[in-house]
């Protein structure tokens, strides 16, 4: 039995993959028909093989939407039935909030294997009725009101990271400061426990190691999902006792370790309020959905926090008349140290800089996937009629330099065109804007991000007067979901 089984599993699983792959030809070339109309390079309309090349070359996606958008125009095909639109109407469309599109199969690269259990983060959930059901429990603490009951974690991680600074040497990567910073600060309000990273200047449990693996797969695989799903998430790979990711383990230690130490009512913190959140409603937030939860907050609240912090003050930076006008506006609101979010929230040149600095490097490099209902009709997006069951996504990218919503020198760090624009093109630039995304799945903490973006830069220019040990750096996009920063080498002197 056992020489059986050694002749058969070698010849199994080739055969497996083969035919994975010959079917998944079989359903691009039907699927060719159905979007024949549109523009695209020849390959990707047959596979999505052609994008996965890509990425596993190590191309990142900005540099190939902007390439598709030269070549093919605002609305092209870059997978067999997979179609990006770099249209402003398309937005309001593909993120309608009536009739919401759900999250495409490419999310699903994102779930984690838990126990032989695939768990989805709430960020990666595609099932809409199962979004509201949670968000209607957890909505509450994500409110600006709400989220003031964390700011004293703000605080504290901020005070602490100055104190360090102030005692390190006068050049250093500024980057993986902010990234611990980041990490640290949304540990404690995820959970009240930081992960030390600032205090000892390391990735302490590897958090971040897993946090940039995990956005790495996402990368890699989210155009050939089923493929990722039968290699990676098969009941050998996943029937074993823990998780499957280095971000999956930490969740649930925090969570055991919290119901073994009182847990409901101990502690002022998001997982308090998820754990609330299931006294109220135990079947939709089981043990599952609480680990999603934190999985959520971890991942997506550190990286694209820290990544923005970073682009910000780079390109502030490369921009003395911008660094100079932000200064001017700090100084003149006298504010305290750490400053207050109400001190803070009305400093409209630091939203502009932060703004406009998501605005020429968009954080999300990838696109962000819809899916057209496949029970419907199918539908029409910037004049272009695309069939049920086709991904959509926007091309941001080129959206984020176009001059009819954004005005003249669409490749410079301008702030002041968020201050400057009339109405209606403010209104324009403003949908255009999809840091946070846009629509029902807008990102839920992003009044979090906001408050420490605020909160941070006003300290740290306020301490520090900093320039750049080399002028010239240029900052390379990441072959990887998230456009990380991990090196701006900088001088700091205290003020």
């Amino acid at each position: 039995m056992a020489m059986i089984y050694s002749v058969i599993v070698p010849i199994t699983i080739p055969l497996v993959l083969l035919g994975v792959v010959v079917a998944s030809l079989l359903k691009s070339i039907l699927q060719y028909w159905g979007l024949r109309h549109i523009p695209g390079p020849f390959a990707a309309k047959f596979t999505n093989f052609w994008l996965a090349r890509k990425f596993w070359n190590r191309e990142n996606f900005e540099a190939i939407a902007l390439d598709l958008d030269r070549q093919y125009g605002p609305v092209v095909r870059y997978g067999p039935n997979r179609v990006l639109f770099s249209d402003l109407s398309a937005i309001g469309v593909v993120f309608n909030t009536k009739h919401p599109f759900s999250k495409a199969e490419s999310y699903e690269v994102a779930f984690q294997a838990v126990n032989g259990k695939l768990i989805s983060s709430f960020a990666t959930e595609r099932n809409e009725a199962r979004v509201s059901a949670i968000k209607k429990q957890i909505i509450g603490a994500f409110t600006t009101t709400a989220i003031l009951d964390y700011e004293c974690h703000v605080d504290r991680n901020i005070k602490n990271l100055v104190g360090r600074l102030l005692n390190a040497e006068p050049e250093l990567n500024i980057a993986r400061w902010i990234i611990y910073f980041a990490f640290d600060t949304i540990c404690n309000i995820a959970f009240s426990d930081d992960q030390g990273f600032v205090e000892k200047q390391a990735d302490l449990g590897s958090t971040l190691e897993g946090s940039r693996q995990r956005f790495g797969h996402w990368h890699n695989w989210q155009s050939l999902p089923k493929l990722e799903k039968l290699i990676y998430k098969n009941r050998f790979v996943s029937r074993g006792t823990g998780a499957t990711s280095l971000l999956g383990r930490l969740a649930i230690e925090r969570l055991q370790t919290r119901l073994e130490k009182g847990g409901v009512g101990t502690h002022s913190d998001l997982l308090d309020r998820y754990l609330q959140a299931s006294e109220r409603d135990p079947v939709t937030f089981d043990r599952s959905t609480i680990i999603g939860l934190l999985i959520s907050t971890i991942h997506a609240g550190a990286e694209t926090t820290a990544a923005t912090l970073n682009l910000t003050l780079y390109y502030l930076l490369t921009n003395p008349r911008a660094m100079a006008r932000l200064r001017t506006e700090i100084e003149d609101a006298k504010l305290a140290s750490p400053p207050s979010w109400q001190s803070v929230s009305k400093l409209r040149y630091l939203e502009a800089c932060i703004k406009e600095a998501g605005r020429i490097r968009p954080l999300i490099l990838d696109p962000i996937e819809r899916e057209v209902p496949a029970d419907g009709p199918g539908i029409e997006i910037s004049g272009v009629y695309v069939p049920p069951g086709s991904v959509v996504a926007i091309n941001t990218h080129a959206l984020n330099r176009d001059p009819l919503i954004w005005g003249d020198k669409v490749d410079e760090f301008r702030p002041e065109r968020w201050i400057e624009a009339d109405e209606a093109r403010l209104s324009k630039m403003e949908r255009a804007n999809l840091n946070f995304s846009t629509g029902r799945r807008s990102c839920i903490g992003q009044h979090i991000a906001w408050i420490e973006m605020k909160k941070f830069l006003p300290e740290l220019l306020n301490q520090f007067d900093i320039e750049l040990t080399s002028p010239h750096q240029q900052l390379q996009p990441s072959s990887s979901m998230v456009f990380f920063v991990d090196d701006l080498t900088v001088r700091l002197t205290p003020r």
